[in-house]
């Protein structure tokens, strides 16, 4: 085992209770968490925000008229891909998808909608399938779209590493780990990882520097002592985890945060670090994950802001104004313990729920006060009391808070 020492001061550039928390993706790529395994089988709230739009996004707004096509066929094009990426930004995948297949379908000949087709399948992990996109991209851009097919060469060479420290047929072994030393953090990572990245101990701890900073500005606090990391190739996690868990899994807290890593980490890595990062920091303060749409809440938020993407989107709040409306909203008391038992539409309203109320209290509350409101939960304070120390409102208040201000924004027709 090799270990690594990186100064706190050289990363400047590069960073500015007993249940687990389980971490699982869907089958359409959608990250989720749960203090239940059971809840595994519930989606979540929406999709992720492809970030950077694979790092240099086709601009949709400069026309490119494929062969044969009219004014306005192209014109359509245009405005379907630029709805399709404004879709991506938001984090609403699953209708960015049907959009550029639907374009595929209309004019197969054009590069752009494998350019971000590829970039989603790289972050569900569907390697081949990206490979593919990149490869069509390639064939059909011109020169007016260089920087893109450099960047697309460049990223079938790391489609390549994914795929390979993804290979079930590297299961068999024993695993090799390095040991990155950091002043706030304890962090092994799969030795294969750095051997096809080479920077890969200096972004990871960039990454980690960010969600200590950013979780620590949201939560109000920062862990006593160094917290501990865990990074694998998707191989190599499966090998040490798969008996753990009937489903799916990308990641879980049990003390040390334990993530699957691609070779080439980037923005699914960074968001699923800060979203972990807050799961842990919470459980440190307060001894457990209750009020658990708070922990959750504050997680997302985390996630997203990591991801460039604060609040909620239009269609989320919609979505929450319509269950207010149809009377199937569900009380924060009710997710206070876990999302378990829930079915899978609720465990999408829960997200979404959990995301709102933790963003309505940081809009209420500064720093110092959210800092409190995790200390006396750890001090053995019930949700209605710290609720009611910090915001003046037990949670049924938060809850009523809360409706009120989406049906203030989506008043019933």
């Amino acid at each position: 085992m090799r270990h690594l020492w990186i100064p706190l001061l050289a990363l400047g550039a590069a960073a500015a209770a007993a249940a687990e928390v389980y971490t699982w993706v869907d089958e359409r790529g959608v990250t989720h968490i749960s203090d239940h395994p059971g809840a595994a089988s519930a989606a979540g709230a929406g999709g992720e925000a492809l970030g950077s739009l694979w790092e240099s996004p086709v601009d949709p707004g400069a026309p490119r008229r494929g062969p044969g096509s009219s004014s306005r066929a192209g014109d359509r094009f245009e405005r379907v891909l630029a709805g399709a990426v404004a879709d991506l930004e938001r984090g609403e995948n699953a209708r960015a998808i049907a959009a550029l297949e639907s374009l595929l379908r209309d004019e197969p000949g054009r590069p752009e909608p494998h350019w971000y087709l590829a970039g989603i399948d790289r972050e569900r992990g569907r390697y081949r399938s990206a490979e593919g996109h990149l490869r069509a991209f390639l064939s059909s851009a011109g020169d007016d779209l260089e920087p893109q097919r450099q960047l697309a060469e460049r990223r079938l060479a790391e489609l390549d590493d994914e795929a390979r420290l993804a290979d079930p047929a590297r299961e068999r072994g024993t695993a090799r780990w390095e040991t990155l030393e950091h002043p706030h953090f304890r962090v092994r990572f799969d030795a294969e990882l750095a051997e096809v990245s080479p920077d890969y101990a200096l972004r990871v701890a960039g990454y980690l520097e960010e969600a200590r900073a950013e979780v620590g500005r949201r939560l109000g606090v920062v862990p006593a002592e160094p917290m501990g990391v865990v990074l694998y190739g998707k191989a190599a996690y499966l090998h040490a985890h798969r008996h753990r868990f009937s489903f799916q899994t990308v990641g879980f807290f049990d003390g040390r945060i334990h993530v699957v890593s691609a070779a080439h980490p980037a923005d699914d890595l960074r968001g699923l670090l800060f979203h972990e990062y807050a799961h842990a920091v919470f459980r440190e303060q307060t001894g457990g994950d209750r009020p658990y749409w708070l922990n959750e809440g504050l997680a997302e938020i985390s996630e997203r802001a990591a991801r460039g993407r604060e609040g909620m989107s239009r269609g989320e709040r919609v979505s929450l104004a319509g269950r207010i409306d149809a009377g199937e909203w569900i009380p924060l008391r009710r997710l206070a313990p876990s999302f378990s038992g829930l079915d899978d539409a609720d465990a999408r309203a829960a997200y979404l729920e959990a995301l709102a109320a933790a963003g309505w209290i940081q809009e209420r509350t500064s720093r110092a006060a959210r800092s409190r409101l995790l200390r006396l939960l750890g001090q053995g304070a019930g949700d209605d009391e710290a609720l009611e120390a910090v915001l003046g409102l037990d949670t049924e208040g938060v809850d009523a808070a809360v409706r009120r201000r989406i049906r203030d924004e989506f008043p019933a027709s």
